[in-house]
């Protein structure tokens, strides 16, 4: 993988900070570690890295939240076509960490608000009274908590150099319930494009295709939250309804790549 990540010239983050999508068309696939050199060596003309500090892979951190009734949670497991979802995120790179909110509209469309929290706040830190005022104006679902539940991973992203599109690739993935409780993806790797409007001439899209012969789940887009993933693997006695496919899919796969 570090090799591979060689292949694409840099961006810096000064460069794409004016234009970080904030209202954006996502799509999510399950891929392989393994692909990742090879998808990059296809696209490496169409897309540049994002390089912080000489780092092309970052950890990122997120502390989700929720109501104590889980009304996030049950929206995405229920299908709802407007739903939100909160989070704490905290960048690896340069330790900044933002309060953030996502929505998903009833045309599929992300709308993404954000507040950055205080140098030392991280994700441990609960929130400061602005910040919960804040959170209660752009989330919809009341009593919004902090939960004790924490996703980790490693990320890399892709900038297009010919329209307004990202692609990012999250491996490492592991969920934390407190400090006991731990599930992860192995060697599944999520990889996300997204874009202003949807392309289905993306490069990266093209690139993608020849895996298409590879076990049915892999390579295909399908709609997934960390949050809701996470949950379900730390609490296998949630009910998954629209999540069923997703979450035996993952079950699978985890078990055939071991």
């Amino acid at each position: 993988m570090k090799k591979a990540l060689t292949l694409l010239d840099p961006i810096s983050l000064a460069e794409i900070e004016g234009a970080t999508l904030m209202s954006r068309l996502d799509q999510k696939y399950l891929i392989r570690r393994s692909w990742a050199p090879q998808l990059l060596e296809a696209v490496k003309g169409d897309y540049r890295i994002l390089e912080v500090d000489g780092a092309r892979q970052t950890e990122y951190r997120n502390r989700f939240i929720d109501t104590p009734n889980k009304t996030s949670l049950y929206a995405h497991i229920r299908g709802r076509n407007i739903r939100f979802k909160a989070r704490i995120r905290q960048y690896g790179s340069n330790l900044r960490s933002f309060l953030e909110i996502k929505k998903k509209t009833v045309h599929g469309r992300t709308i993404k608000a954000r507040v950055e929290r205080d140098a030392t706040a991280g994700i441990e830190t609960e929130l400061t009274p602005n910040e919960s005022n804040f959170l209660n104006r752009h989330y919809k679902y009341g009593d919004p908590k902090l939960l004790e539940v924490t996703c980790h991973f490693n990320r890399f992203t892709l900038v297009s150099n010919n329209q307004a599109e990202r692609i990012t690739i999250d491996s490492d993935i592991f969920f934390r319930s407190g400090s006991e409780e731990e599930e992860g993806l192995g060697d599944l790797c999520i990889l996300e494009i997204k874009q202003e409007q949807i392309n289905r001439n993306s490069p990266f899209l093209r690139a993608l295709g020849q895996f298409k012969f590879e076990h049915t789940p892999l390579g295909r887009r399908t709609s997934m939250s960390k949050y809701v993933v996470g949950m379900l693997l730390l609490n296998p006695n949630l009910p998954p309804r629209t999540y069923r496919s997703i979450m035996k899919r993952v079950r699978r796969m985890r078990e055939n790549l071991h």
